[in-house]
């Protein structure tokens, strides 16, 4: 972590060295570019998206977890009658089976679940890039932060512009 302010600090300094001469002004931003994703108004449709595309398999998921209930409260006499011990061994070795069959098409929908989000993030961090770029541009700034600053005033803090501008995208579409 220091290591990058330092590197941020270095080359600061380097360009202010540089510039320094011409008595040049600089304008500096900063954004908070976890707070962007976290919440960034896309994020929410990225997670209806994947809740949409993986719909079915959790529904399998809901429908193999009632069928297991069903066999443990068949298991536990819920029903007044007692099994034989073969035909109750039979049930334990199936519920047995189930579970763990469960529990490996529930792990691998959350990796896959898991899979798409990052896709779909990545998509995303580029998007916010260009949007954090095209705010640079309107704005006429030098130089914009994100990561590795202990503290930044307010006046440079760019995220909720960024964030607006996000929330514009979207409503047009983009």
């Amino acid at each position: 972590m220091f290591g990058s302010c330092f590197r941020v600090l270095a080359a600061w300094l380097l360009f202010a060295g540089l510039v320094g001469g011409a008595q040049a002004e600089i304008s500096l931003a900063y954004v908070n570019a976890a707070r962007v994703l976290k919440e960034a108004p896309q994020v929410q449709l990225i997670k209806q998206r994947i809740r949409d595309e993986f719909k079915a398999r959790d529904q399998r998921l809901v429908e193999m977890k009632k069928q297991i209930a069903l066999l443990e409260s068949k298991l536990g006499g819920v029903d007044k009658r007692p099994l034989a011990e073969e035909a109750t061994r039979r049930l334990q070795s199936d519920i047995s089976a189930r579970k763990l069959k469960y529990k490996q098409a529930r792990d691998e929908l959350d990796q896959d679940k898991q899979l798409r989000f990052s896709e779909e993030q990545e998509h995303l961090a580029r998007i916010i890039h260009e949007v954090i770029q095209q705010v640079a541009q309107d704005e006429k700034l030098d130089i914009v932060l994100q990561g590795g600053v202990m503290w930044v005033s307010p006046r440079v803090d760019i995220t909720k512009r960024i964030l607006t501008r996000l929330q514009q995208m979207l409503e047009q579409g983009n």
